[in-house]
């Protein structure tokens, strides 16, 4: 009987010891701080997306369609002579529909009469943002007459630089947060625990240009664009221990 009874005190006393390192570990959990950091990194973009379009009528929808296939092809014989390679330009729209000329939508014909019209636009995506007006003017010269978007962003080489930069900014961020509590506090920060992290970034963006206004401008000059820059931006959590 006293062996059991010593035998079943020993178990106790190694589980004991086995658990206190676990209880001292769980305790230690309480003592954290957690702050929060947002960082910032700014350049100037290296991508440039441009989408143009070409817009005919007629009510003979055959006319309006080889008239616009006729144009597009200028514009995209212009964009490759300007130095656009085929991977780089790419349809991304092609529409055709009708619609009864009317009191509210006048035009060179007759009230009743049924005109179609035949849309189609490319995008192209270049490396070289200094060019963006140059691309404009070519294609505008060529038959182009909407502009839909003008985009300026990152390559995905930039996109990655420019991540890392602002990440590491918001780390040193809540890094001097949680020196700046621990010191008031008399506390000395011993580790990390979880870590989020979130960034992101929003590229220059400009719709419906108006294509009166570069051809006006085209006529006398070349058309200056400035891209400006871009912010990535990147926040993140982190669990100080001490």
């Amino acid at each position: 009987m006293k062996k059991n009874v010593i035998a079943i005190l020993l178990l106790f006393a190694v589980f004991a010891i086995f658990a206190m390192p676990a209880a001292a570990e769980d305790s230690q959990t309480d003592k954290v701080i957690l702050v929060s950091g947002y960082g910032v990194s700014t350049t100037t973009p290296d991508k440039v997306t441009i989408s143009f379009g070409v817009e005919t009528k007629n009510p003979d929808a055959k006319i309006a369609q080889s008239e616009n296939a006729a144009l597009m092809e200028k514009v995209v014989a212009a964009l490759k002579n300007a130095g656009i390679k085929d991977s780089n330009i790419q349809t991304t729209g092609y529409n055709i529909y009708s619609y009864v000329i009317g009191d509210y939508n006048p035009g060179k014909w007759a009230n009743g009469t049924t005109v179609y019209k035949v849309t189609n636009t490319v995008q192209i995506i270049y490396y070289d943002v200094d060019q963006a007006g140059s691309y404009i003017d070519a294609t505008v010269a060529a038959g182009a007459n909407s502009v839909n978007s003008l985009q300026f962003g990152l390559s995905d080489e930039k996109m990655i630089i420019e991540r890392n930069a602002a990440i590491l900014s918001a780390v040193k961020s809540a890094r001097a947060d949680a020196d700046s509590v621990s010191s008031a506090l008399g506390l000395k920060i011993s580790g990390t625990g979880t870590i989020n992290v979130g960034q992101s970034y929003t590229p220059v963006s400009y719709t419906n240009m108006d294509v009166s206004l570069v051809k006006a401008e085209a006529s006398g000059a070349r058309t200056t664009i400035e891209s400006g820059e871009i912010k990535t931006t990147a926040t993140l959590s982190i669990v100080y221990t001490y």
